[in-house]
């Protein structure tokens, strides 16, 4: 899991603008968003590779989810650009 740096801390409330400016700074593609009772999940794309933008209210962290083994680099690499 690539737990991804919040400041302030997260809320189901705040991910939306957060992810938001995460989507547009790391310059990634939004194909579609699910939200549940206590989870946030978006569905991204980074040049051809999909992954999944988390937020967990009970975990309270976000964090990048290659959808295959192959993409983990990616998503390690996404969450370094972001976390410095």
């Amino acid at each position: 899991m690539n737990i991804l740096t919040t400041e302030p801390p997260l809320t189901m409330d705040s991910f939306p603008a957060w992810a938001a400016a995460l989507v547009d700074t790391l310059e990634l593609r939004l194909i579609e968003q699910e939200i549940g009772a206590d989870y946030h999940q978006w569905l991204v794309e980074f040049e051809g590779t999909r992954l999944l933008l988390c937020y967990q209210h009970y975990l309270d962290c976000a964090w990048f989810s290659p959808l295959s083994e192959q993409d983990q680099p990616v998503a390690d690499w996404l969450a370094g650009r972001w976390n410095d």
